[in-house]
């Protein structure tokens, strides 16, 4: 009688693979090939949760860094009322812009946001960096101001009152951002209007307290994700203050054997502990390459046709893709930057905004900051409101930190202009002759990247009539 075949693959008793030797004993894995597949699978496993956890760790991150440095609480406003200092890292954050931002928590009720009228554009993102709404110009009030009423999840029978643009949520943490548009050159009266923001619990509605407002201008403080077996435990609150979604369950299972169970202490073992701190390391590692090379994952990101320049913006305000949820879209974008809307990354004019960046220079290498290099921006660049150019550090992902300390220019700022009404920029480590304005200082040893940024973006932007060439290293 011939031998029985069970199965496709011949039984072996040793098996080569990349963990080594793997041995079988009557086709049971002997204890030391059992431990080894199950801590290789449990790190595989740690990796991948790691690139999934990205945007809700690093918006924990920024709460505990403000709260922790400046004391901003949940629904108090932290205010770049003198711009953002280069020196604190932010992920891609720019100092031409007046930012305010807010953590609010619906664990405890229904939250009011109430935006002024005026020259306002901001968004209010949950903790996963998933768009919950617009506000200002480009949300429901269109600018001429309103008050938004954000339901915590659950309340979905919840009646809708008048004068209320309602908005229900999925979890309780969330992070919105607002950016006072500078009109006239007046950075002050930007300023005014955005301290006029309100945010205060629903139950406060008849006599809400005045919104306290803390400068972040001129701190220095690092709001990015950290290393090591921190990255998990600020992922464990953030689970256990919100409740798991239907797709995210997958990644709670992968969880469990290594500690992280909601509604239950985060107190990983040794073993636990290492798997979990390795594969930090290797998960950072594959976010930057996923960032730095996405052009190899990620199709339709050029921006401008045969050159270097990239659509920051490759993922859906939601992450969601006809037939999947975007997860390499989604670390491509939040492993670099923070914030999602519906308004950022449209690629068509109207209120709102979309961003371009560069890795590599004319010559397809990644930019030294001990070398020099010129951009020319053609005239006219199309941006309704204004546009900014900011170089960025490659391993922080915050605004180079040189002795200038100032990273970004925009069309606030007067130029020495070329005859066409093109303007060349120098980024380098020595100041140029004659050209001042026209240079932003470089570190050597450091790589850099540039973005530009297009407010209110205007149909040169999208029908090929405007475009950048590569920048050329000189």
């Amino acid at each position: 009688m011939p031998a029985v075949n069970y199965g496709v693959t011949p039984y072996q008793d040793s098996v080569a693979s990349r963990l080594g030797a793997l041995r079988f004993e009557r086709g049971c894995p002997t204890p030391e090939t059992s431990r080894k597949l199950f801590d290789e699978m449990d790190f595989q496993r740690a990796v991948q949760v790691y690139l999934w956890a990205y945007p809700a760790v690093s918006f924990e991150s920024i709460r505990i860094a403000n709260k922790r440095d400046l004391g901003i609480d949940y629904g108090e406003m932290g205010i770049a009322d003198q711009f953002v200092d280069p020196k604190s890292i932010w992920l891609t954050a720019n100092d031409t812009t007046i930012y305010a931002f807010a953590n609010i928590d619906l664990s405890t009720g229904a939250v009011v946001v109430e935006i002024p009228p005026g020259a306002i554009v901001g968004l209010v993102d949950d903790f996963w960096e998933r768009s919950l709404t617009d506000v200002g110009l480009p949300g429901r009030d269109a600018g001429n101001g309103g008050r938004y009423l954000l339901l915590p999840p659950g309340d979905d029978d919840a009646d809708e009152p008048d004068g209320y643009y309602v908005v229900r949520a999925t979890m309780n943490n969330h992070n919105m951002l607002v950016r006072g548009i500078i009109v006239d050159g007046d950075i002050q009266d930007a300023v005014h209007r955005v301290q006029k923001v309100k945010v205060y619990p629903w139950t406060d509605r008849r006599d809400p307290r005045p919104t306290r407002f803390v400068s972040i201008s001129g701190a220095v403080m690092d709001t990015t994700p950290p290393g090591g077996i921190e990255y998990w435990n600020r992922l464990a609150a953030v689970i256990e203050r919100n409740p798991v979604q239907e797709h995210d369950r997958f990644f709670m299972a992968m969880l469990k054997p290594l500690g992280m169970e909601k509604g239950k202490p985060f107190e990983p073992d040794a073993r636990q502990i290492a798997i979990l701190e390795e594969a930090t390391v290797i998960g950072d590692a594959m976010a930057r390459n996923v960032m730095y090379e996405s052009a190899e994952r990620i199709q339709g990101g050029t921006a401008f046709a045969g050159t270097q320049w990239d659509w920051v913006i490759q993922v859906s305000p939601d992450h969601e893709a006809e037939y999947y949820c975007q997860l390499d879209e989604r670390l491509q974008y939040t492993y670099g930057a923070i914030y999602l809307s519906p308004a950022i990354g449209r690629r068509t004019p109207g209120p709102g905004a979309n961003y371009i960046q560069a890795f590599r220079d004319r010559d397809g290498e990644h930019f030294d900051g001990g070398q020099s290099y010129r951009l020319r921006l053609p005239a006219d660049p199309p941006a309704a409101q204004f546009w900014s150019l900011t170089l960025y550090d490659t391993v922080t992902r915050s605004m180079v930190q040189s002795g200038m300390n100032d990273a970004a220019r925009s069309g606030y700022d007067e130029f020495h202009a070329n005859a066409d009404g093109s303007i060349d920029f120098i980024f380098g480590p020595q100041k140029p002759a004659a050209v001042d304005a026209n240079w932003i200082e470089t570190v050597p040893g450091r790589g850099f990247y540039p973005m530009v940024r297009f407010y209110t973006p205007t149909a040169p932007l999208f029908d090929g009539s405007w475009a950048l060439t590569d920048i050329e290293r000189l």
